[in-house]
């Protein structure tokens, strides 16, 4: 065991157990808990397997923001602020188990960011467990990733989820089938 009680060795299970218990903040305003965090999560999941994201360092990018705004429109009733990815991106560190971690800039001075200028100021990136980065890359665990944080958090919106991972799914096949098309024309084309 490592300090904290953590297991050295992080499995697959240790990440399920880990996303099904993130600490997340009531919602005095509107009742309920605020979803910020595995809202995040599922984005940058989705951008991974997307492309977006390719190395172990989560930029804030507008693919990334784009992406969590579009979960946040389906699985919440409230408008989106700037705050409500900032909060999150900046917090998820805080968590009972550490697996998200910043990599503050230069021009950090304490605080916390609470908007996007702000956070992307003082925040060079994020970066994840080496393990559980290995885990979304890898699409049967990324699946179960996927699954642990919508049965804890978002049981009444799977199916709007599950719609928008299927379009995206679509999209990389069809970037993947039109890369193999160009690549076997390129090939042709030298061939003459």
């Amino acid at each position: 065991m490592t300090t904290g009680g953590q297991p050295e060795s992080r499995n697959l299970a240790y990440y399920i157990n880990c996303f099904s218990q993130i600490q997340v903040y009531k919602n005095n305003k509107r009742g309920g808990e605020a979803l910020n965090q595995p809202i995040l999560l599922l984005s940058v999941i989705d951008a991974i397997s997307q492309g977006l994201i390719t190395e172990n360092r989560i930029f804030i990018s507008d693919d990334l923001i784009d992406t969590f705004k579009k979960y946040w429109s389906v699985l919440t009733s409230d408008p989106f602020k700037g705050s409500d990815f900032a909060l999150p991106f900046f917090h998820l560190k805080n968590g009972k188990y550490k697996f998200w971690h910043l990599q503050f800039s230069s021009e950090y001075d304490g605080g916390r960011p609470q908007t996007i200028p702000k956070i992307r100021k003082d925040v060079d990136y994020a970066y994840l467990d080496q393990e559980l980065f290995n885990f979304i890359q890898d699409p049967n665990s990324r699946k179960e990733l996927i699954d642990s944080l919508i049965n804890a958090w978002f049981t009444s919106s799977q199916k709007a989820i599950e719609e928008i991972l299927k379009i995206n799914q679509d999209l990389e096949d069809s970037s993947s089938d039109d890369l193999e098309t160009t690549s076997e024309s390129d090939n042709t084309e030298k061939k003459k």
